[in-house]
């Protein structure tokens, strides 16, 4: 159970997490500067401050509220945690950290450390109790009132990190900063993302996703929470069923492509594609593994070959067969006005697979251990690590996208037709506006006449009496009517 200081001292803000609006995230970097983190500060070699700076940089996208602010514990005159700035982006962070030293709980004594107040106090006073994503740079010792027992003390902040339902992501990155003060020694640095509410849980995983932070911390980061999402990804390497059908990585990493010309559209799709591993660190001992594709129509069951996993080192990959049934229902027609109006170039059909891991089984490799131990000595990092013994199943979404590439052969006879149907009628118009002269026989007399198409024309003798008309249609004219005693014939 969760210490129940914690509870109380996060229930307060959880209720302002519900009741204030979504708003533009914000970040906190959380920078220990108690007696423990002293060679961090001390040792000229030390990037400690270097490396918050670019943290900040990296993470903050122009005009995100950024806050700096040093952590160790309240005590007499030391006031945890100090703000240090604050401002639009993270410009002036280097600034702000270059004078900061370890605070002193008293003339004589470096201050303790308090995970618990830190994380807090920023939740409630600094981000108001609004969505925000704290950074946490820590020497991974949390000792308030000097507590000796930094074990039990982390252990109590790891079981915030994994149960907290208003901490909806967390993220962790271990270091190597091996650093010489005056006093202590380290070797280690940890580096937390925790993200308060749901606007940040979203941000962090996209900044995650995106590798906005790979350039300088290159591992992956590993996970804490949630850890029943995105942990397999799956990588195609060729269509076995259809030489005409390709498969390929979108420029996310993340998104499956396939290209296939309209005409060579197969229902029945034989994906080669290895299964990866995304848990870090752990390994995957066993899973059974399941899925679903999903269109605009609903869902169609999907098979993976083998349908099992078992010990998938974290990063690692397994040759897979997935097959599935396109929706051939949903592919537009070579005649279709959206076939059409691509021009003969691409019709994109969004989808996405559905994979579930059940009966799974998550272990942390000894590969990690040893070296959490190595850099953190006496710390309970391996119980960190355990997921909860509720996350026994798992989901990854993967975005798919068939690209379906339209012959011209429709558009070209479409714009054929229509340049056929526009000369016929110009013709038409054209042959309505030319008079033609025609020989006539009015009563034995033989006279021309001029006449347009589809017109008419009343006949008279000389005196002016009435002897008939003609008409004319797109040939010779006809004889429509003849006066009595009158004749009118058309000459030949």
């Amino acid at each position: 159970m969760m210490p129940r200081a914690w509870c109380a001292a996060l229930a307060s803000v959880v209720l302002g997490l519900c009741a204030v609006p979504a708003q533009a995230i914000q970040q906190a970097f959380l920078v220990q500067n108690s007696g423990w983190m002293e060679p961090f500060y001390a040792d000229p070699q030390s990037q400690f401050k270097p490396l918050i700076a670019a943290v900040a940089n990296a993470a903050a996208r122009p005009g995100d509220k950024v806050m700096v602010l040093a952590f160790s514990q309240s005590s007499g005159s030391n006031v945890s945690p100090q703000l240090l700035g604050q401002g639009d982006g993270a410009a002036q962070v280097a600034g702000w950290l270059a004078p900061l030293t370890p605070a002193r709980k008293s003339a004589s004594a470096l201050a303790d450390t308090d995970f618990r107040e830190a994380v807090t106090k920023t939740i409630g006073e600094t981000f108001k109790s609004r969505p925000g994503i704290i950074w946490i740079f820590t020497n991974n010792k949390n000792s308030p009132g000097n507590d000796p027992a930094t074990a039990a003390r982390n252990l109590e902040f790891y079981r915030l990190l994994h149960l907290e339902p208003s901490i909806t992501r967390t993220v962790v990155f271990p270091l190597r900063m091996p650093v010489q003060g005056k006093f202590f020694a380290a070797k280690g640095l940890m580096v937390y993302g925790l993200a308060y509410g749901k606007e940040a849980g979203d941000e962090l995983g996209r900044m995650v996703a995106e590798g906005r932070l790979a350039s300088i911390l290159t591992k992956p980061p590993a996970r804490l929470k949630p850890v029943d999402q995105d942990g397999v990804r799956i990588v195609p390497q060729a269509v076995l069923n259809t030489p005409n059908m390709t498969a390929s990585m979108g420029t996310d990493k993340r998104t499956v492509v396939f290209d296939v010309d309209a005409d060579k559209l197969v229902p029945q799709v034989r994906l080669k594609a290895s299964l990866q591993n995304l848990f870090y660190p752990y390994l995957i001992a066993q899973a059974t593994v399941d899925g679903q594709l999903r269109t605009r129509a609903g869902t169609t069951p999907l098979t993976v070959a083998p349908a099992a996993v078992s010990n998938l080192a974290p990063g690692a990959s397994q040759s897979i067969e997935v097959s599935f049934k396109l929706p051939l229902e949903e592919v537009p027609s070579a005649w279709s006005r959206q076939a059409i109006a691509a021009m003969g170039k691409q019709v994109i059909m969004p989808m996405s697979v559905s994979l579930g891991l059940s009966n799974q089984r998550l272990a942390l490799p000894a590969s990690f251990k040893t070296e959490m131990q190595e850099l953190f000595p006496g710390d309970p990092l391996s119980d960190m690590f355990v997921p909860p013994d509720s996350v026994k199943s798992s989901t990854a979404q993967v975005p798919l996208i068939v690209r379906v590439q339209y012959p011209l052969a429709p558009v070209l006879v479409i714009v054929g037709g229509v340049l056929a149907l526009l000369l016929a009628l110009a013709a038409l118009a054209f042959l309505g506006m030319k008079t033609t002269r025609y020989p006539v026989m009015v009563n034995g007399v033989r006279r021309n006449v001029l006449l347009k198409p589809f017109k008419s024309l009343a006949i008279k003798a000389d005196d002016g009496a009435a002897v008939g008309e003609i008409r004319r249609g797109l040939g010779r004219p006809t004889v429509v009517q003849v006066e009595p005693g009158q004749t009118l014939t058309i000459a030949s």
